[in-house]
């Protein structure tokens, strides 16, 4: 079920109504949206339930076994761990680890010919494996209780607004929530339906406009001219982050229906005045994984200049691994933290104030490094980025490059964005008459209705 087909236009409302209906019955409620969570998840493939369910109660008891066996509390929380990963591994990065480790005994002289194995990738499995992860080490930490009740953490693993596409979110902020009483808020439900309609209108209008325009270009980039193909970079950098933001608007504007507040994902990167603080904007609740995980057990920058540019460039590798099993995506992690080294070593910090007009050349240069480092991204494969990268150097920059017309959806998203960068976002908080607001509901709607029928594009972190 995908958040911007007809089927979630019926399913959130009916969700909605029979939550509130059982305003006094907290227990009810959590019942309601388990079951609410297992039938949007299995709406895919009802085979993939089995999955998170394993992955739920597996760590559900790992964390128990954690507070009442402390000297054991090791090996429990590896085995957990281990578990995880080993799904993980086997659905994601099995065919990427049998292709690598043909590849390096094809460089000894040894010959080898393993099949190729076929295995669905589960929807969201890496959003929700690693935050089953996090709540075990957590536990293993000390710094969340674990939680006997079984209900409410599988609630917790299976949240279906942030099933699929994130947030990340760690069990100290989201476990309290599910295990208190919520009351309706009329404010926080507007908030919430406004948020859901921005994120429906950067998915439909923009990013699936964009991923039409693109699908036709990025297969073909040796018939392509070379400014047709930068142009397609920097497009590609918009696409994705309207297709993911817009995702998660509509993730964090589901939840505030129900009184649950999530944690914001994206924080307007296109204003960002250098690589390093782009990545503290962008994908948010990842990066915190793995500075929370990854980057403080290993020291952080407590340990000199280049043991902290070591550990940078691990986070940005393993980032790139954790969003696809081929080899572009681990260039895309590397090529990122290369250009986050520079701000590390020179110690500069992000400024506090508010982007503003004299920061643009600033942004624009950022985005345009980060619209490079997605051309491996983007790739289908490595002689797919080669062909890209050939035409780029070898072919004609001097005609005008095609696409310019999905410009006419960039820019007003970009002007908006510009506008409301001091809210979280920029619906949030619209101080314009009730007519003037109903209008902007309704031609967003209107908008939405026409260029969304009979065009649905995937969402692009399905594949993540």
């Amino acid at each position: 079920m995908q958040f911007d087909s007809y089927i979630y236009a019926l399913f959130l409302p009916l969700v909605f109504v029979l939550y509130w209906a059982l305003n006094r019955h907290f227990k009810w409620q959590n019942a309601l949206l388990l079951a609410a969570s297992y039938t949007f998840y299995g709406w895919w493939d009802w085979r993939l339930l089995g999955l998170i369910v394993l992955t739920s109660v597996t760590t559900f008891a790992s964390g128990l076994a954690i507070e009442r066996r402390p000297g054991g509390k090791r090996w429990w929380a590896t085995l957990s761990i281990a578990i995880n990963l080993g799904i993980l591994i086997c659905f994601k990065y099995l065919n990427f680890f049998r292709d690598t480790a043909a590849a390096l005994l094809q460089c000894m002289g040894i010959g080898v010919d393993w099949p190729m194995i076929n295995i669905v990738l589960p929807v969201g499995i890496s959003f929700y494996t690693f935050q089953a992860m996090s709540y075990t080490i957590d536990v293993y930490r000390g710094e969340v209780k674990a939680t006997r009740n079984l209900p409410v953490f599988l609630t917790y693993i299976a949240f279906f607004p942030q099933l699929v596409a994130g947030p990340i979110e760690r069990a100290s902020h989201l476990l309290p929530q599910l295990l208190q009483p919520r009351r309706f808020d009329y404010g926080n439900a507007v908030v919430g339906m406004r948020q859901i309609l921005w994120g429906l209108a950067k998915k439909v209008l923009v990013a699936d406009t964009i991923g039409s325009y693109l699908e036709t270009m990025m297969y073909n980039p040796h018939i392509q001219s070379a400014s047709t193909l930068a142009m397609g970079s920097l497009i590609f950098a918009i696409q994705i982050y309207a297709d993911f933001s817009g995702y998660s608007d509509i993730a964090i504007g589901s939840a505030r229906l129900f009184g649950i507040r999530l944690t914001a994902n994206f924080k307007y990167p296109f204003f960002s005045r250098s690589v390093h603080e782009f990545w503290q904007r962008w994908h948010i609740t990842l990066i915190n994984w793995f500075r929370h995980y990854v980057y403080y057990p290993l020291g952080g920058s407590r340990c000199g200049k280049w043991r902290t540019c070591l550990n940078v460039m691990i986070v940005f590798t393993l980032s790139g691994l954790w969003h696809g099993a081929d080899v572009t995506y681990l260039m895309w992690g590397i090529a990122n933290g290369l250009l986050v080294l520079p701000t590390v070593i020179a110690g500069r910090r992000t400024p506090d104030r508010l982007v503003g007009w004299r920061d643009l050349p600033m942004c624009a240069l950022t985005t345009v490094a980060f619209a490079v480092t997605l051309i491996p991204f983007r790739a289908f494969s490595i002689r797919n980025f080669n062909e890209i990268a050939s035409t780029l150097v070898h072919g004609d920059w001097l005609v005008m490059p095609q696409g310019i017309s999905v410009w006419l959806f960039i820019i007003p998203m970009l002007v908006i964005d510009w506008i409301g960068r001091r809210m979280e976002f920029p619906l949030e908080r619209m101080r314009m008459p009730l007519v003037a607001r109903w209008a902007v509901y309704w031609i967003l709607l209107g908008l939405i209705a026409y260029y969304g029928a009979g065009r649905q594009l995937n969402y692009i972190y399905f594949q993540f």
